[in-house]
């Protein structure tokens, strides 16, 4: 059976999308820090916040996702 070979493109993004989800991903990171040094400080009770919490938590998987991502696309680039 034949099989389909397609050409690997390099994925061309816009400057200005490109600046933007650079400001997406640090305003997901700047949340989730900010999040953990009130919880540390005690100004936020992660328990009674339960809404806010989630929402962190969310952006955090997000941001990890993201950068884990960023870790095996440079990865592949190397080899």
């Amino acid at each position: 059976m034949a099989t389909l070979h397609l050409p690997h493109f390099e994925r061309e993004e816009h400057p200005r999308l490109g600046a933007a989800l650079h400001v997406f991903w640090g305003f997901c990171a700047a949340v989730v820090l900010l999040f953990i040094l009130l919880a540390a400080l005690g100004a936020i009770d992660p328990a009674d916040a339960v809404a806010v919490t989630a929402v962190v938590l969310a952006l955090a998987v997000l941001w990890l996702a993201h950068a884990w991502r960023g870790l095996w696309r440079d990865e592949r680039r190397l080899r």
